[in-house]
């Protein structure tokens, strides 16, 4: 079996702790931030967290951290990653070097690994809203839609790489990790998880 890719989601939720943690957050700080959903699993996204201008919370990965500084529900950890590396240049070099351009996947003409339901992946997506971030998971499929995500977000549909990747790793396959496997997705219905495609 694979060891751990993504830490272990704590056996009781400190809220106190995630409290404390959101409360010394400022808009702009690099964090890692494991969920917990019934519908994805737990998976950990690690990005800038900022302040969403549609529902005004901090945010990574289009993910809310918290609501009124109150942790979000399925938020189960959150810290700090200061060296966290997301594809832009540091301050020092920000007005000598441009910042690197990464391709999408889908545009670069390479080819994407073929994820299959239940196996553990690392994805790092590229949004114009929510900027770099990496979303480390086990993969869900759906049978509605024929497409894959990975903590809510389309990896790929119908066989062909989801728009806003910019790589896929297969950590471990279905079956070769410790991970609990999330049930396939049959039914949308009126889910409050619902699948962040963009």
């Amino acid at each position: 079996m694979a060891g751990p890719a993504i830490p272990n989601v704590p056996t009781r939720r400190n809220v106190k702790v995630l409290t404390d943690a959101i409360a010394s957050l400022k808009s702009g700080t690099n964090v890692s931030a494991m969920f917990l959903t019934k519908r994805y699993g737990a998976f950990t996204i690690d990005g800038t967290a900022f302040i969403s201008a549609s529902v005004k919370t901090l945010t990574v990965g289009g993910r809310s951290i918290e609501q009124n500084l109150k942790p979000h529900k399925s938020l189960q950890a959150l810290q700090p990653e200061p060296e966290l590396v997301l594809g832009e240049t540091d301050e020092a070099t920000a007005e000598t070097e441009p910042a690197p351009v990464v391709p999408l996947l889908a545009e670069s003409g390479q080819t994407a690994p073929e994820v299959q339901h239940g196996d553990l992946i690392s994805v790092r997506f590229i949004d114009p809203a929510y900027g770099p971030f990496t979303v480390t998971g086990v993969s869900v499929a759906s049978t509605v839609s024929d497409v894959v995500l990975v903590g809510g977000w389309f990896v790929s549909q119908a066989g062909a790489t989801a728009p806003r990747v910019a790589s896929i790793e297969i950590l471990a396959a279905n079956g070769t990790h410790e991970y609990p496997l999330p049930p396939r997705i049959v039914s949308w219905g009126e889910d409050t998880e619902g699948a962040t495609e963009y």
